[in-house]
């Protein structure tokens, strides 16, 4: 089987169904059907992408595939809110790509899903991002639920520090008067120039993926936590004591906009798995938000 539809199938899958006690887990309230796990991990293996001893998967390849499940489900809720739909033509046109690719030797039900994922990644595509106004309301409100957060900091080596300058910011500093301080009190390099702000590849604001992959643990728990305009209180780091500041709309909306108007879907399902409320049943692991996937207990 081609290594790319492999990888496909572990991009997202559509399994949603009403919670119930036999679940692997579930999102929203959706439950993820432990059968259709199981057989998942049957159909990798039958291709040769998991290992099964003595009827057990191994467990890393199991959390692999329901961290899978997962973003399919939040994928379908994604399609729900924007009022897209997978359609017959939409299946139609995976199937005959994988007609030309050839797709032998592999299980009915593994085919049946590769479709199904191919169709939903394309629906994904289609959505558009929401209006300037719910974008507003959206980033003033839950600021997550946009899929990326758009940050300012400053950090200093003690509590104490981190207190004083939490007091000097007051409990609604304009984006100015947080650079101010931030050029005032912290240490990191360049902060009088920058006045704290965080950047990455999408400017001023940075999705939730990079911010899993490539911050601090509990600067980024920190941040998933901060409410628009308010800084936080101090938060303890691997580099020191942080005051975090998810910047004020007027700030940044250009940012914000221009990540949505060029992959609304992308950051919309990246904001619903951050927002969601998502269980794992305890045989499995535990959702770790702060990876953004099913990890060991």
């Amino acid at each position: 089987m081609p290594r790319r539809l492999i990888s496909i199938v572990v991009a997202t899958m559509a399994l949603g169904a009403c919670a119930s006690t036999d679940d692997a887990a579930t999102i929203n309230g959706a439950g993820i059907r432990t059968a259709d796990l199981e057989q998942t991990v049957t159909d990798f293996a039958a291709v040769g992408e998991a290992q099964i001893v003595n009827g057990v998967a191994d467990a890393e390849t199991v959390r692999s595939l329901l961290t899978s499940l997962i973003r399919a489900e939040a994928t379908n809720q994604v399609l729900v809110q924007a009022g897209e739909t997978v359609t017959d033509a939409d299946l139609a046109a995976v199937r005959d790509q994988l007609n030309e690719q050839g797709v032998e030797g592999v299980p009915d039900t593994l085919r049946d899903l590769i479709v199904r994922l191919n169709a939903a990644m394309a629906v994904l595509a289609r959505v558009k991002s929401p209006s300037p106004q719910d974008i507003a309301e959206r980033y003033n409100e839950n600021p997550k639920s946009l899929g990326m957060l758009c940050v300012s900091h400053l950090v200093v080596e003690d509590e104490a520090t981190a207190t004083a300058a939490r007091a000097a910011l007051g409990d609604a500093p304009t984006d100015d008067e947080f650079a101010a301080i931030a050029g005032e009190y912290s240490t990191e390099p360049n902060a009088k120039e920058s006045g704290g702000a965080l950047t990455g590849q999408n400017g001023d604001c940075i999705g939730i993926n990079e911010w899993q992959a490539g911050f601090d643990r509990d600067f980024v728990a920190g941040a998933l936590a901060a409410r628009t305009g308010v800084p936080t209180k101090p938060v303890k780091t691997s580099f020191g004591w942080h005051v975090i500041f998810i910047r004020p709309f007027t700030a940044v909306s250009e940012s914000v906009s221009a990540n949505l108007a060029e992959t609304p879907g992308e950051f919309l399902l990246l904001g619903t798995l951050a927002d969601a409320t998502i269980t794992v049943a305890s045989r499995y692991g535990r959702w770790d938000p702060l990876a953004g996937s099913v990890v060991a207990p």
